[in-house]
């Protein structure tokens, strides 16, 4: 395609968005936006939206929206029947505004087309996929979502007898990967992810260690750099107050039981997807398992699902290179590959408003990988 277009490759995540960009930028942000609470705050912040890293900083001064926390908007049959009406209402916004952050970190030429690929959870229903395109028709000038997972494996050059299991905040996908764009019957889409691996282990923290004062973002920082899973000697050491005083705990225990909680889900969830698998691919595709996403770089969790595969003849499990990057770069990569003439029909549909979602979503890729 003609230089002159903006391409975007787009991994918009329950808790982190990463973005890549054919003129070389990649970024990724906390997918999340922040209001100030009250005239004081807006004073005090100098302006009326707070973006990236900063709202953790000032959350204390914010009205703080996760749109996609706990499958809000993007997983799920009816997120219209989730919360009531304000609260759908405000999510919407808070995407809207998440995605317009995150191309203009791109600093993507001006007056010429953005064309992007964004990736959803591989279940996800055509209404929340509708609500994804929503969010990005004001800074697109055309978008196509597609399977979380594909755009992975699609990066990777890895489309054939593989199954990508994409661990995120909110959900984990299993796709199988067959040298075409998965169906979403062949898929698996499990309503979980990081974020309950952080509930439980600050339940359980907070059992084992009532006098520690903690908080969720503190204990999500300690799950990302300790997270573990397996049975060898691991040991966490960690510093937290005890009112003011900081003091050293041990909580090896909590977080590895915390951490396990995805694990029999998983194991579930393969089981029924390999199920379902030609026999005669099964052995090639069982040995080639990738794990993406922010939970795939929990310690050993590739060698316990390892040691699970053994009931199914024994696999092999390996973890993606860049768990950050992994999902926007392939969303990227498709996104450059797809025909002109694709993207050209799109951007038409768009402006006439008259595009489907499951059209888009699926249709195009086939032909364009």
């Amino acid at each position: 395609m003609t230089d002159r277009v903006s391409y975007i490759g787009m991994d918009l995540g329950t808790f982190k968005t990463s973005i890549a960009a054919s003129n070389g930028r990649r970024d990724v942000i906390p997918t999340a936006v922040g209001w100030p609470k009250d005239h004081v705050a807006r004073a005090l912040l100098g302006r009326d939206v707070v973006f990236g890293d900063e709202i953790f900083h000032k959350r204390r001064a914010l009205e703080v929206i996760r749109p996609f926390e706990k499958g809000m908007l993007k997983y799920g049959g009816d997120p219209q029947g989730q919360a009531p009406a304000d609260r759908i209402a405000r999510c919407r916004e808070a995407a809207r505004l998440v995605v317009e952050y995150a191309v203009s970190l791109m600093r993507p030429e001006r007056g010429v087309p953005i064309f992007g690929v964004i990736g959803a959870p591989a279940r996800a229903s055509i209404r929340n996929k509708q609500v994804l395109i929503e969010a990005a028709e004001s800074t697109f000038d055309a978008v196509v979502v597609v399977s979380e997972p594909f755009t992975v494996a699609y990066g990777m050059n890895n489309l054939s007898d593989s199954i990508v299991i994409d661990i995120g905040a909110g959900t984990i996908d299993l796709c199988p990967l067959y040298g075409t764009y998965p169906a979403d019957a062949d898929q698996v889409t499990l309503p979980l992810g990081g974020d309950m691996i952080d509930e439980a282990f600050c339940r359980l923290l907070a059992q084992k260690h009532p006098q520690a004062q903690f908080t969720p973002q503190m204990a999500r920082e300690i799950k990302e750099k300790h997270g573990f899973v397996h049975d060898a000697n691991e040991h966490a050491q960690v510093l937290l107050s005890v009112n003011g005083v900081p003091t050293q705990y041990d909580v090896t225990d909590p977080l590895k039981a915390a951490c396990s909680v995805i694990v029999e889900p998983i194991v579930e969830g393969l089981g029924r997807l390999i199920a379902r698998l030609d026999p005669e691919y099964r052995p090639r595709m069982l040995s080639n398992i990738v794990l993406a996403g922010g939970g795939s770089q929990l310690r050993g969790l590739d060698r316990v699902l390892e040691e699970r595969l053994e009931a199914f003849g024994g696999g092999r499990v390996r973890r993606v290179g860049d768990s950050v990057f992994a999902g926007a770069a392939g969303a990227l990569k498709l996104a450059m590959a797809m025909p002109a003439e694709y993207w050209q029909e799109i951007r038409r549909a768009s402006e006439n408003r008259e595009a489907s979602d499951e059209g888009q979503s699926g249709t195009e890729l086939r032909a364009a990988a």
